[in-house]
Protein backbone atom coordinates (compact mmCIF):
# COMPACT_ATOMS: atom_id res chain seq x y z
CA UNK A 1 0.00 0.00 0.00
CA UNK A 2 2.88 2.38 0.77
CA UNK A 3 4.33 1.77 -2.67
CA UNK A 4 0.99 2.65 -4.27
CA UNK A 5 0.76 5.91 -2.26
CA UNK A 6 4.35 6.74 -3.18
CA UNK A 7 3.61 6.16 -6.89
CA UNK A 8 0.44 8.32 -6.66
CA UNK A 9 2.42 11.09 -4.97
CA UNK A 10 5.12 10.76 -7.61
CA UNK A 11 2.53 10.94 -10.41
CA UNK A 12 0.90 13.98 -8.79
CA UNK A 13 4.24 15.74 -8.43
CA UNK A 14 5.14 14.81 -12.01
CA UNK A 15 1.82 16.18 -13.27
CA UNK A 16 2.35 19.38 -11.27
CA UNK A 17 5.87 19.63 -12.66
CA UNK A 18 4.51 19.17 -16.21
CA UNK A 19 1.79 21.77 -15.69
CA UNK A 20 4.20 24.34 -14.26
CA UNK A 21 6.70 23.71 -17.05
CA UNK A 22 3.97 24.26 -19.64
CA UNK A 23 2.92 27.51 -17.90
CA UNK A 24 6.58 28.60 -17.83
CA UNK A 25 6.89 27.77 -21.54
CA UNK A 26 3.78 29.82 -22.36
CA UNK A 27 5.09 32.81 -20.40
CA UNK A 28 8.45 32.49 -22.09
CA UNK A 29 6.88 32.34 -25.57
CA UNK A 30 4.54 35.26 -24.80
CA UNK A 31 7.34 37.50 -23.52
CA UNK A 32 9.59 36.47 -26.41
CA UNK A 33 6.86 37.50 -28.84
CA UNK A 34 6.19 40.72 -26.93
CA UNK A 35 9.91 41.56 -26.81
CA UNK A 36 10.29 40.89 -30.53
CA UNK A 37 7.33 43.07 -31.48
CA UNK A 38 8.35 45.89 -29.15
CA UNK A 39 11.94 45.66 -30.35
CA UNK A 40 10.85 45.96 -33.97
CA UNK A 41 8.52 48.88 -33.23
CA UNK A 42 11.08 50.78 -31.15
CA UNK A 43 13.83 50.01 -33.67
CA UNK A 44 11.67 51.27 -36.53
CA UNK A 45 10.81 54.46 -34.65
CA UNK A 46 14.46 55.02 -33.82
CA UNK A 47 15.37 54.51 -37.47
CA UNK A 48 12.75 57.07 -38.51
CA UNK A 49 13.96 59.59 -35.94
CA UNK A 50 17.61 59.13 -36.88
CA UNK A 51 16.73 59.41 -40.57
CA UNK A 52 14.73 62.59 -40.03
CA UNK A 53 17.47 64.16 -37.93
CA UNK A 54 20.05 63.09 -40.50
CA UNK A 55 18.06 64.68 -43.32
CA UNK A 56 17.61 67.83 -41.26
CA UNK A 57 21.34 68.08 -40.57
CA UNK A 58 22.43 67.29 -44.13
CA UNK A 59 22.61 70.95 -45.23
CA UNK A 60 24.63 71.78 -42.14
CA UNK A 61 27.04 68.95 -42.96
CA UNK A 62 27.39 70.35 -46.48
CA UNK A 63 28.19 73.79 -45.11
CA UNK A 64 30.70 72.31 -42.70
CA UNK A 65 32.40 70.44 -45.57
CA UNK A 66 32.55 73.56 -47.74
CA UNK A 67 35.97 74.80 -46.49
CA UNK A 68 37.50 71.45 -47.41
CA UNK A 69 35.79 71.30 -50.82
CA UNK A 70 36.24 74.98 -51.73
CA UNK A 71 39.73 74.62 -53.30
CA UNK A 72 38.51 71.73 -55.44
CA UNK A 73 35.42 73.72 -56.47
CA UNK A 74 37.57 76.72 -57.38
CA UNK A 75 39.93 74.60 -59.51
CA UNK A 76 36.96 72.94 -61.25
CA UNK A 77 35.40 76.36 -61.91
CA UNK A 78 38.69 77.68 -63.32
CA UNK A 79 39.03 74.68 -65.64
CA UNK A 80 35.43 75.14 -66.78
CA UNK A 81 36.02 78.85 -67.49
CA UNK A 82 39.23 78.14 -69.41
CA UNK A 83 37.57 75.47 -71.54
CA UNK A 84 34.55 77.67 -72.16
CA UNK A 85 36.63 80.64 -73.21
CA UNK A 86 38.94 78.59 -75.44
CA UNK A 87 36.12 77.21 -77.63
CA UNK A 88 35.08 80.54 -79.07
CA UNK A 89 31.57 81.70 -79.76
CA UNK A 90 29.14 79.32 -81.36
CA UNK A 91 26.94 80.97 -83.97
CA UNK A 92 23.37 81.33 -82.88
CA UNK A 93 21.09 79.36 -85.18
CA UNK A 94 18.49 81.40 -87.01
CA UNK A 95 14.96 80.73 -85.86
CA UNK A 96 12.79 78.93 -88.35
CA UNK A 97 9.55 80.80 -88.87
CA UNK A 98 6.39 79.10 -90.00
Amino acid sequence: MAVFLFLCLLAALGGLWLLLSLVWLMFRAAFWLLGTVLGLVVGGLALLVVGAVGLALLPLAGLLALPFALPLLLVAGLVWLLLRSSRGRMPTPAPIGR
